[in-house]
Formats: structure tokens, C-alpha cells, sequence
């Protein structure tokens, strides 16, 4: 396990990650919802258990939307500069998805693991993980 730090746009919020050496990686994920929340083509995630993410200064706020499968997800950002450290879906239970291009370090992992969302993916996009699934993991 190794934890990683992360901070906001504006550094009103800060946090830590304790990541296993096998999630030291990035999932990108091309649902239209990150696209909307990012900006970007796409958003750089990995899965974690809730309790491997402790906030370490400032507060979080929240919104709750309907995710593909129906169930919510709830979004939580900075009120200020509105960077979004992670969301937790509803249908995963105790995990939730950490936006690991907000990781100090993060920057020299390796090749992304898996694109996920390949159905809402940009058609001008190359393929970047060995792996892409249309919809969320598993489908």
C-alpha cells in the first residue's frame, strides 16, 4: 500500500489515498457524465475502498445524480475552484472512484489499465489501454 496526497485546483482541500501496488494505475472512463463534470474527453479514475481516503483539510460539498444503471452517485467536490476527488456510486457498495489525475505522482504511472464508457468515447480518439468495455466495468 502506498498513500498518495492530492489537493484541489485552488488548495482549499486536501486529501491522502492509500492505494495497493496493483491499483497504481489509471482507468479512463469516457461516460458523458465525467466528460460534462471534467471538460476533457475523458477523466483518470481508480477504484478504492471508502476508508483507504481521508480528507486532510477544508470540506467536501456534494451532488447526487442518476448514474447509467439507475442507482445515484454522489459527487464530491470543492465548493471554490470545484475539483472533484472522487464520486461513490451507489451500485459499488464500500468502493469509490478516486480521480487519479489529481494525485501527486500520478503523472508517471504507466499506460492507463482499461477505458471504460467505450460507447461514449470520441470517435477521433485512439484507443489507449490494451483493454476497452462499452459500459462500466464488468458489462
Amino acid at each position: 500500500m502506498t498513500i498518495f496526497n492530492g489537493h484541489c485546483h485552488c488548495g482549499a482541500v486536501e486529501w491522502q489515498v492509500d492505494l495497493p501496488q496493483d491499483a497504481q494505475s489509471h482507468i479512463l472512463c469516457h461516460c458523458d457524465a465525467c466528460k460534462l463534470q471534467s471538460g476533457g474527453e475523458y477523466t483518470l479514475n481508480q477504484l478504492a475502498p471508502k476508508d483507504a481516503f481521508k480528507l486532510t483539510k477544508g470540506d467536501l460539498k456534494v451532488y447526487t445524480y442518476k448514474g447509467d444503471s439507475g442507482n445515484p452517485v454522489d459527487c464530491f467536490f470543492c465548493a471554490n475552484c470545484t475539483s472533484a476527488p472522487y464520486h461513490h456510486q451507489h451500485i459499488l457498495g464500500d468502493k469509490i472512484v478516486v480521480r487519479t489525475g489529481l494525485l501527486d505522482g500520478s503523472k508517471s504511472w504507466s499506460q492507463p489499465v482499461l477505458e471504460i464508457f467505450g460507447k461514449d468515447k470520441l470517435s477521433w480518439q485512439p484507443q489507449t489501454a490494451k483493454d476497452i468495455v462499452p459500459g462500466p466495468p464488468g458489462s
